[in-house]
């Protein structure tokens, strides 16, 4: 043990130092494979802190940035035990750390807070793995906790982590919890709409002191000091230990204004558990998360005083529902109805959009998928929905073939690759079906990669089945769309179908979407058409196609008339030459 002191002293005055110790002594450090100017170098160059410890956390060896990451000398640690470096309120996860290692378990970036001998904590993360020589020891890794954060921070200025980068953080918590049974962490959301009108208010220079400080207080609240985001639209989220509850986080956030700008704030906020316990999985809870930040960041504006019972109940009760969505696309309960198309200039039927209803009911499933799409689960959706549409076009009254069914698919899905690949093979299958197989990009929010869901498009183009994009104009599938997206036609959005027909304030920009997609030879539609005049409107604007009520509500052909051809006829539509028209079949 002398030996190994010396030469962790050796080693505390820098790589040179250690490496003059290590050829005084003519051998490499005990326990350990390699020189041991070799941990020198590796350690400084990282600023890390190399331990070898036994199973219950008996520091034995230490090297590299002692004074920095835990404000002691190195020689002193082998003096230690781990848990003794640690913050109390820390103990619970370090212990875990140390039960998984020697348990046979690699352990990566456990956020940590070091204890400093004068006074105050640090952020540190601890990595770790079972010694590959030693059966009691075990190779620890003390890092700055910063160092792991900084290549996902999006706000530079204030060092809090972005949306995405905060999800994958918090799904990886829960995987760690899961696997001890740790329930400390929690997550609180914050709601600060004052913050929106701050600057007119008190003027720039206290509102960038004001978030500084508040910014600042956020990661010294979170686990490792790293673990708070802005989540945009003056909302963040901190992930936290059990030492820190909402309503102080709340009631410091008001102290802090007062003290900075003179006058209190009054944040919202909601506090969560991370944790995969309680009969659900890490994979649900982690889902079930997403949701949860999904509805608190999504304009559809779930107020916050709606999460704040957001413990593990409502998780739960996210899960239960996760779980049935799963088990009806599982069962296929699930049933397709039928909306015409209808082309404006000759009032054929161009193609039906096949859209689902779940059970027995017909009312909208757009609650439900949604809700699908923000858990992950729309992928599955869209196979279990196209499998059957395929099935449908091939069999009995679907197999008619001057008809054509347009099937949607969700962004989300074209940009998972894993999803991506099981719908290619689905539709490189229906090679049966091509020209009368269509498919529609449907997007709640924001296709992230369009490259990939592009080079996805393409090739479903390629096998012969033309690819539109639905509800254009509104939300996230704006004119970017198509510069990434090569496509056949472009749905307007019915939005602005209504108010060109009413107070005609959207002319202006059905006109631009029309001419675009003219110069670019993409097809319109028209969704949303409602009665004659607004048909002709459309005529006008060099509107190809039409949907809506107009033309017919969403239908199931009859099963009460026999052949593939006079089922689809309804009051509204007639076979003529061997095609469906609306009406009598010429232009109104």
């Amino acid at each position: 043990m002398t030996k190994a002191r010396d030469s962790v002293a050796g080693a505390e005055d820098g790589p040179e130092g250690g490496e003059r110790s290590a050829r005084r002594k003519g051998k490499a450090a005990p326990g350990l494979g390699q020189p041991q100017e070799a941990y020198v170098a590796f350690a400084f160059a990282a600023a890390d802190l190399l331990m070898e410890a036994d199973h219950g956390g008996r520091i034995v060896f230490a090297i590299g940035a002692s004074m920095s990451l835990v404000g002691r000398p190195a020689r002193l640690l082998a003096t230690m035990t781990l848990p003794e470096l640690i913050r109390p309120e820390d103990q619970s996860r370090v212990r875990n750390a140390l039960k998984r290692m020697a348990g046979g378990d690699r352990v990566r970036h456990v956020l940590l807070h070091v204890t400093l001998p004068a006074g105050g904590s640090t952020p540190v993360a601890l990595s770790g793995y079972p010694h590959p020589d030693r059966p009691d020891r075990l190779l620890l890794v003390l890092t700055h906790s910063g160092t792991l954060m900084s290549p996902t921070v999006r706000h530079q200025e204030t060092g809090l982590l972005g949306r995405e980068s905060f999800e994958a953080l918090a799904g990886d918590l829960i995987k760690e919890s899961a696997r001890d049974g740790d329930d400390s962490y929690r997550m609180t959301l914050l709601d600060l709409p004052e913050l929106a009108d701050l600057r007119s208010k008190v003027g720039a220079e206290a509102t960038a002191d004001f978030i500084a400080r508040f910014t600042d207080y956020l990661r010294q609240c979170s686990v490792g000091g790293g673990a708070a985001a802005d989540l945009g639209n003056s909302k963040y989220g901190l992930i936290h230990g059990p030492e820190v509850s909402a309503g102080e986080i709340e009631t410091a956030i008001s102290g802090l204004a007062q003290s900075v700008m003179g006058a209190p704030m009054a944040p919202e906020s909601a506090s969560l558990s991370i944790d995969g316990g309680g009969g659900i999985s890490a994979q649900e809870a982690t889902s079930a998360l997403i949701y949860t930040l999904n509805r608190f960041t999504s304009d559809s504006g779930a107020a916050i005083h709606e999460l704040s019972a957001m413990a593990r109940p409502t998780l739960s009760q996210t899960v239960a529902r996760m779980r049935e969505v799963k088990q009806t696309i599982g069962k296929g309960d699930f049933q397709l109805f039928f909306q015409p198309i209808v082309d404006l200039w000759s009032n054929a039927v161009h193609h039906f959009e096949c859209l689902v209803r779940f059970g027995d009911s017909g009312n909208s499933p757009y609650s439900t998928v949604v809700f699908a799409e923000d858990t992950g689960l729309v992928g599955e959706l869209d196979l279990a929905i196209c499998a059957r549409a395929i099935a449908f076009m091939r069999q009995g009254v679907g197999a008619e073939p001057s008809l054509r069914f347009a099937v949607n698919l969700s962004g989300r899905s074209l940009s998972s690759p894993s999803m991506a690949a099981r719908l290619l093979q689905l539709i490189h299958g229906a090679s049966d079906l091509r020209g009368r197989l269509l498919f529609e990009v449907t997007e709640s929010s924001a296709i992230a990669d369009l490259v990939a869901a592009n080079a996805v498009i393409q090739e479903i183009r390629g096998r012969g089945h033309p690819v539109g994009i639905d509800d254009f104009g509104a939300g996230a599938a704006a004119f970017h769309y198509l510069r990434g997206l090569k496509v056949d036609h472009v749905k307007i959005d019915g939005s602005y179908v209504r108010e060109a027909a009413g107070k005609g304030e959207s002319l202006p920009f059905l006109r631009a979407i029309t001419q675009l997609c003219r110069e670019l030879r993409v097809a319109t539609i028209a969704e949303h058409i409602e009665d004659e005049a607004t048909a002709n409107l459309l005529r006008v604007y060099n509107v190809r196609y039409g949907q809506g009520y107009y033309f017919g509500k969403p239908m199931q052909p009859s099963r009460r008339l026999h052949g593939s051809r006079a089922p689809w006829a309804t009051p509204l539509t007639q076979w003529r030459n061997g095609l469906l028209f609306f009406g009598n079949g010429t232009v109104a």
